[in-house]
Formats: C-alpha cells, structure tokens, sequence
C-alpha cells in the first residue's frame, strides 16, 4: 500500500542522521571525555561502538528501540539547544545548567522515564463516555453505542487481555455493538485471532453488532497476516457481527428503525469507494449512524444524512509529535474527540490499542461509549 521508499527508504536515511546526532553527544559523556588525552582511540572508538550498538538496537522500524533512540535523539538535540542559550547567557545560569546535564547522562534518565510513561499509558484502558441528544425517535428515548476501534490485536490488547475487554463489554451493556477497523492487523497472531473473535462472539448487543474494515485488517503493509480474508470473514460471521462495506442496513429497535451505514476504507480502497450520496440520498426521519475508518469527508457524510458518525484511525497521534504534526498538516478532519459537523456529530476514538509499539504519549487507549437520548 505504500511504497518501499515510504515504508524502509526513509526509516534508514532516519536512522542514520540519529547515528551521527547520537555519536557526537555521545562523545560529551563523562565516562569517556577522561579518555581524550590519554586514550585518544578509546575516546573517539567508544562512543562510535555505542551509537552503532543504539543503531542496531534501533533497527527495526517498527520495534521499541527505534521509538527509544528517537527520543533519546530528541532529549539530546534539545539538551543541545539549551546549552547553547545558556552558553550565551553566562554565568550562573551556564554553570547550573552544566551541572543539571551532566555531560548527557540527564537525557538518559529523562528517555527512560519517558518510556516508562508511555508504557504505563498505553496499557490504561479506559472508557470515555460522550452525552448526545437528538430529535429523532429512539427505542424508550434512548440507545447506548459501544465503539472498538483500532484494537490491533496482539500489541497493547493481547490474548491476555482478552478477558478484560471482554468484561469492560459487558458492564457497558450496549445497545449497538461496532468494530470500526483496524481490531486486526498483519502482525497479529493466531492465538490472538481467536481470542478477540471469541471476545465479540460472546459480546451481547440488544441491537446488533457491526463491523467495518480498516487499513490494516486485510492489509499487507511489513508481512503477510496469519489469516485470510474467508476465514476473518467467517469469524466475523462466527460471532455474529455483520461486515458493511459501502452498504447501508436498517434494524427494528423494538419496533423502532435506525440505520447504520459502513464504509469501505478510504485508504484501503485507494479512494475508490462510493460516493456518501449514494449511500444514502439524505436527512429523514430514522437515526443514522455513520461508520468510517478514517475522519475523512465528514462534510458529506452529514449531508447525505448521517446523525452520528464514529471513525479512529488517528490513535490521535499516539506518540507526540506525530498528533502535533497531523493537525498542522490537517492529515484528518479530526485527529480526536468530538466535533460538530453541521447538524451531525462525529467522534474519533484514540483507539483501543497502540499501532506497532507498546507505547503512547498521546490520546487515549479507549473504548467509546456514547449515550443517546431523544429531546423531549
């Protein structure tokens, strides 16, 4: 899906300009700066072999280190900015400040609490309730809809784990079930595979149960997944929860209509997907709720009569910068949260699991609870 420049190319040039940043401040550190006079070879071999040992560490682009070297690059690129100004101001300020770094050691610490941060924060489950009220007809005035997104099961949200979703689940009691992409990806597991699909066969929703497909849940982006399309299917179908795919189904909510639609993936589909419009001609009078991987054409998902539409994708960015950069960049419509899209909502969840590392700085490792109730 994205090119080999994209995907391999640019990691490398990365990681060979964090090398050279990683080596000269590596020279810097007290245990090797006594070397330079009397082992000259030792002072400018060591911190050579260490930035190599880093590299390495960091070789893979979808493996912890190369998070751990880039924000030990970071810390040491902004240490040096630092210096820099208090070089410049003199004094007292440069001394505090030379002893506070010391030679470098200081942004080890910092990278290693940091990690540890991450960690603990992609780990958290939590739920993150929103409060909406509408004019249309709901069963008894009100419908609570449960989201699962971006699950990529087998990082954060692994087999073991399976019994904690699966309870958090049913203490929610939703109304209306949905799996808005990316539950699956190309590194998961088999063991995992299962786990899940029996977490959502066993999952009870008054309503039903609906999937949509991510980017990834058939993607083949670094490796080809451990299952094939028939059989995510057939589990799919196993657990009773019911793929869309540019298609729009109506259920009786005990004699109420609401309408769920689900698109095909934006990014997946290359953009050759149907048009909003031709899913749905406009606003009426049943309840919709609109399902897309990706924040993407929120504008005319509302027009052609979306009420509430729930998307992820985004981990809202995951690890900082990357949320920072997206919303510069404008990479979505929404990298996060609630937002009012003329007479619609849309949602983006941070997702209930962590894309390729274990680690997250930014947004939330969730599940989506929203409780709808009709104006009176």
């Amino acid at each position: 899906m994205y090119s080999h420049f994209i995907q391999f190319t640019i990691p490398r040039i990365g990681q060979g300009l964090v090398g050279l940043l990683l080596y000269l401040n590596f020279l810097q550190l007290p245990c090797f700066v006594w070397l330079r006079d009397s082992l000259p070879l030792l002072f400018w071999g060591l911190p050579l072999l260490l930035a190599v040992g880093v590299l390495y560490f960091a070789r893979n682009p979808l493996g912890v280190g190369m998070v751990w070297a880039g924000v030990l690059t970071g810390v040491y690129v902004a240490g040096d900015l630092a210096g820099l100004v208090f070089r410049l101001l003199g004094g007292t300020a440069d001394r505090v400040w030379r002893t506070v770094w010391a030679g470098g050691l200081l942004a080890w610490a910092v990278t290693l609490a940091w990690m540890l941060f991450a960690r603990w924060r992609a780990d958290k489950l939590c739920t993150t309730t929103y409060r909406l009220t509408t004019k249309k007809r709901l069963p008894g005035g009100r419908l609570r809809i449960v989201q699962v997104s971006d699950l990529h099961a087998g990082s954060t949200m692994h087999a073991g784990r399976a019994r904690e979703l699966a309870e958090r689940l049913a203490a929610l009691e939703p109304d209306l079930l949905v799996l808005t992409g990316d539950i699956y990806d190309e590194t998961t597991p088999r063991r995992d595979f299962a786990a899940f699909n029996q977490v959502f066969a066993d999952a009870r929703a008054r309503y039903g149960k609906f999937f949509i497909y991510g980017n990834h849940d058939l993607g083949h982006f670094f490796q080809e997944s451990s299952f094939t399309g028939a059989e995510f299917s057939a589990a799919m179908a196993a657990a009773g929860v019911q793929i869309l795919a540019d298609r729009a189904v109506t259920v009786s909510a005990d004699g109420i209509p609401l309408r769920i639609v689900g698109r095909r993936d934006w990014l997946f589909c290359r953009q050759r997907r149907r048009a909003a419009k031709e899913l749905l001609g406009g606003p009426d009078g049943v309840f919709t709720l609109w399902l897309d991987h990706e924040p993407r054409e929120l504008r005319q998902a509302e027009a052609a009569g979306a009420d509430l539409i729930l998307c992820g994708h985004t981990h809202a960015g995951q690890l900082w910068p990357v949320g920072l950069v997206a919303r510069l960049f404008r990479f979505n419509e929404l990298n996060y949260g609630r937002k009012q899209v003329g007479r619609a909502t849309a949602i983006v969840s941070g997702g209930t699991g962590t894309w390729g590392y274990r680690l997250r700085t930014e947004g939330r490792t969730e599940l989506v609870c929203v409780e709808l109730q009709t104006e009176p």
